[in-house]
């Protein structure tokens, strides 16, 4: 035998890393697989061949020498109680599932507590009315909401909004999800076509006013909406509301193109305060002044006007604009009366807070009629001329019908009678 006839049990061939050359006295092509003779690829498959199949386990595959036979009881590694939860959870899916079944008050409790829900099984147009009239039963917005949402998606647009328009309760709880979305165009249609113009209005005004904050932007849309829908409204407040609105956004917007101070969000108080601080020329007629002129445009009451342009020019202590702010002369005379749409009492309040001069107060506490009250507002702001004159007519007057005029007079000459410089 050469050394290339390969005995069956010459297993140190295969072992062997020895090279072995080619040469043409080898058994010829035919008796050659890839260089490796037929009769020892023969031998190898009959090797493989002798190995069990792992599907026929051989007899000693089991043997108690290869298998440890020391078990240990179940409840020894794990404990009851958990293995109780295994096998619950184990068998969980054998139980039936009654999230699919169609009972309106089943499916809205399991929204309500948070489990799960499945809608697909309402596919009737009367499963669907009857789930949302159950939800509306419940009161509560949120299963609402999702039950209007699936009818929505799974109904024709006019169905569905058919089915909103004769349930008030959740067309609002719609309505209020869309407006969260800036769903304008919808609310408006949803509201318009259930009549109630003035709600459509509203809602278009509140949602635009709350989410524009550009004026430029916010402008557009107001003039927009005021076109489309308040116009018609002129017997509404809000209808003058808006258009005082655009005036001033106009008005914001042309100060600001002049390169001043942007208001920003500002109300129209502020920006008339705004105007008499920046803008204020005593030798102008009242009646033409930017401050008289803004606050015509803008419906600003006398009260409203007048004290926000008395605190504004107490703070910067222009005590002639405050005698011409609230005094007339009347008569040929020249005498001076008291012209305000504000309480004597909070034109003295407004005086002492921004700190006037006593003189100022003194002259303003003379238009206090009652004199008990002057009395006590004279002690309250530290008068004490005021104090002295109040309390000795308080004192005179007591038990006669005397005009406090006169009594004025009286006290102002004894007190110039008893003056020694006086004399």
């Amino acid at each position: 035998m050469s050394k290339y006839e390969l005995s069956k049990d010459d297993e140190d061939y295969w072992n062997s890393s020895e090279g072995h050359s080619f040469s043409f006295d080898q058994n010829n092509e035919s008796d050659n697989v890839f260089g490796i003779s037929k009769t020892g690829t023969a031998q190898l498959r009959a090797g493989i061949s002798t190995i069990n199949s792992p599907t026929e386990p051989s007899s000693s595959y089991l043997t108690p020498e290869s298998v440890d036979l020391t078990f240990k009881p179940l409840l020894a590694i794990i404990s009851e109680p958990v293995l109780t939860i295994i096998l619950t959870a184990e068998n969980r899916h054998l139980l039936p599932d009654k999230s699919n079944i169609v009972n309106p008050s089943v499916t809205v409790r399991r929204i309500l507590l948070g489990q799960s829900y499945s809608l697909e099984n309402y596919k009737s147009l009367s499963n669907k009315t009857s789930l949302l009239d159950t939800a509306i039963a419940s009161g509560n917005g949120n299963a609402v909401l999702i039950i209007t949402l699936f009818i929505i998606k799974t109904l024709k647009l006019a169905l569905s909004q058919k089915i909103l328009m004769e349930r008030p309760d959740a067309l609002n709880v719609y309505v209020h999800y869309l407006s969260t979305r800036l769903q304008v165009n919808e609310v408006t249609d949803l509201l318009m076509m259930q009549g109630r113009l003035v709600d459509a209005a509203l809602k278009t005004l509140a949602i635009t006013i709350k989410n524009t904050r550009d004026d430029g932007r916010l402008l557009q849309k107001l003039i927009k909406c005021y076109k489309t829908q308040f116009i018609n409204l002129p017997e509404y407040k809000e209808c003058l509301f808006v258009n005082n609105f655009i005036k001033l956004l106009e008005w914001k917007i042309a100060l600001n193109s002049g390169g001043v101070k942007n208001l920003g969000n500002n109300s129209v108080l502020d920006c008339l305060k705004y105007i008499c601080e920046n803008n204020w020329n005593s030798s102008q007629d009242a009646a033409v002044s930017p401050a008289k002129i803004f606050a015509n445009q803008h419906d600003v009451t006398p009260r409203q006007y007048q004290k926000t342009v008395l605190k504004t020019r107490v703070s910067v202590q222009a005590w002639d604009d405050v005698n011409n702010i609230l005094l007339s002369k009347v008569g040929w005379l020249g005498s001076e009366k008291l012209q305000s749409s504000l309480p004597i009492e909070d034109i003295l309040k407004i005086l002492h807070q921004g700190q006037a001069p006593t003189t100022i107060i003194e002259k303003f506490l003379k238009y206090v009629d009652n004199m008990r009250n002057r009395l006590q507002l004279a002690k309250n702001y530290g008068c004490n001329r005021a104090v002295v004159e109040a309390r000795w007519i308080v004192t005179e007057g007591m038990g006669t019908e005397c005009n406090p005029a006169d009594l004025r007079e009286r006290h102002t000459s004894q007190l110039e009678n008893s003056d020694p410089v006086a004399r």
